[in-house]
């Protein structure tokens, strides 16, 4: 941290942020006070999936990505040839480490300066617990267009699976000052009854919680303040292009990037505040399962070209081999001869299939056969499907584009917590339809890799064959794991 914030810290941890003559106290902060990344505290995303936006930069866990020095964490946009993409950068997260319920998140920070970069503040929920994005909320503390130094904006994110998801905000927030110039302080008060966004400690945009965020029946809230009622986490990252930039979201040039004043995002702390009197204890997170092991020869059989980082795996989680983050069961070593790594066209994660297989809503399926609509598998051959993204631009010219996608169709089936065991009609050919109770319907060949299951939850889910389902969404071999209360602990 920089000195000139050494010498208010004291002050800034005793100072009272009131709201409604409540005290909030702080219950978790990260200063970037040593020499590298803080992993009990964040973890990075690799990938070069665009960030679900078209962004046109790979994610690493690189330190010239991502660093922390001089009380910074510093992200910095890099122009290399890497993995396809021109640019590399990074973005982090704290979903498997802490996440809150209500109370006063802020981040000091400068921003990046240049054409066409993206920095940004948000927040994403724990469990999916209204379904896929973005039923289950987004709240975004910071957004900043590059070249537009003087603005920023928040947004909340709601209503509906994607492509029936909606969104309300600040709008365009344009400042006397330069936001890349030096450091200000992005934070939202976050309660049971409203949102209220600061910069600086001004209060600039406020949204009441205490209605319906309903987008014409089609999301499943039953209350007011749903969505944003379950546990959130922080993520920080800098993008590069993408549709935030509406029309001209791949718009930029490597020459123009050349021109880049400043590729770097500064960000001095991040803290995260509760009431006195409703300071929530987080459950620990279901652990990561242990990769699975493969014969040597598996692993020589994938060579180098397993050794990718395939679907955003740690850095030699699997060594030589190929290894999958799946997005069931963690990062999964395989061997590329028989299994593949897909990229689910509805959730935008990845998943362990068989090898040539494509991944829709959680199923695995044969792409010569079926073809993913909106999170629906149907007859005939695969073609590129639209993909939602897991952060949505908030121009208006994008969003009138994902308006005007088709309208997802849910498949007919039981509503029963008890898992269909026979073929259905809203499913092709020999494949039987699951009510997963985080993806919804989704069919599968029963004579496939899956199982319709019930879970700890008494919901059915669609797991891979001889796991078992614990909480919201996670499969997990029962020879090394317990479930309990719908958390993980090993064995």
């Amino acid at each position: 941290m920089r000195a000139h914030t050494i010498i208010t810290l004291a002050a800034i941890c005793l100072m009272s942020v009131v709201s409604a003559q409540q005290t909030y106290q702080l219950v978790w902060s990260d200063e970037f006070n040593g020499n590298s990344l803080d992993t009990s505290k964040w973890q990075y995303e690799v990938n070069c999936d665009g960030g679900g936006n078209n962004e046109m930069q790979c994610y690493t866990n690189r330190a010239s990505n991502v660093a922390v020095r001089d009380g910074n964490l510093v992200i910095t946009a890099r122009i290399e040839d890497y993995n396809g993409k021109k640019y590399t950068s990074g973005r982090i997260n704290t979903k498997n480490s802490a996440a809150w319920k209500y109370g006063r998140f802020e981040a000091r920070a400068k921003l990046p300066e240049g054409q066409y970069v993206w920095p940004a503040l948000w927040m994403m929920p724990r469990d999916s617990v209204y379904g896929s994005w973005a039923a289950s909320g987004e709240i975004d503390i910071m957004e900043n267009r590059g070249g537009q130094n003087n603005e920023h904006s928040s947004t909340l994110h709601f209503g509906a699976g994607w492509p029936n998801n909606i969104y309300e905000g600040s709008g365009s927030r344009y400042e006397n000052f330069d936001l890349t110039k030096d450091y200000h302080v992005y934070a939202v008060e976050w309660t049971p009854t409203e949102m209220k966004f600061f910069i600086d400690g001004n209060n600039y945009y406020t949204i009441s919680l205490q209605r319906s965020f309903n987008n014409g029946g089609r999301a499943p809230y039953t209350k007011n303040g749903q969505p944003f009622d379950q546990y959130f986490f922080f993520i920080i990252n800098f993008a590069v292009g993408g549709g935030f930039f509406g029309a001209n979201a791949n718009s930029l040039t490597v020459d123009m990037a050349r021109n880049w004043p400043n590729p770097n995002f500064y960000v001095d702390y991040v803290r995260a505040y509760q009431l006195k009197d409703t300071v929530n204890n987080n459950p620990t997170p279901a652990p990561i399962p242990t990769p699975t092991s493969i014969a040597s020869s598996s692993s020589s059989s994938s060579g180098a070209a397993g050794n990718t980082n395939n679907g955003g795996c740690s850095v030699g989680a699997c060594g030589g081999a190929s290894c999958c983050n799946d997005q069931n069961n963690g990062q999964q070593c395989y061997n590329p001869t028989q299994y593949s790594c897909p990229t689910d066209l509805f959730s935008n994660k990845n998943q362990l299939c068989p090898a040539g297989f494509g991944s829709c809503k959680g199923a695995c399926y044969d792409p010569n056969n079926l073809k993913c609509v909106n999170g629906n598998l149907q007859p005939g051959k695969e073609t590129n499907s639209p993909t939602p993204a897991t952060k949505s631009p908030t121009t208006s010219t994008t969003k009138a584009t994902t308006s005007s996608s088709s309208t997802k169709t849910p498949t007919t089936s039981s509503s029963s917590a008890t898992p269909p065991t026979s073929s259905s009609s809203s499913c092709p050919s020999g494949q039987v339809n699951c009510a997963d109770a985080t993806f919804g319907n989704v069919c599968y060949a029963s004579t496939g890799p899956f199982d319709c299951v019930n879970g700890s939850d008494n919901k059915p889910h669609l797991c891979p064959k001889g796991t078992a389902a614990c909480g919201q969404a996670t499969c997990y071999p029962p020879a090394k794991y317990n479930c309990v209360n719908g958390w993980l602990t090993a064995k």
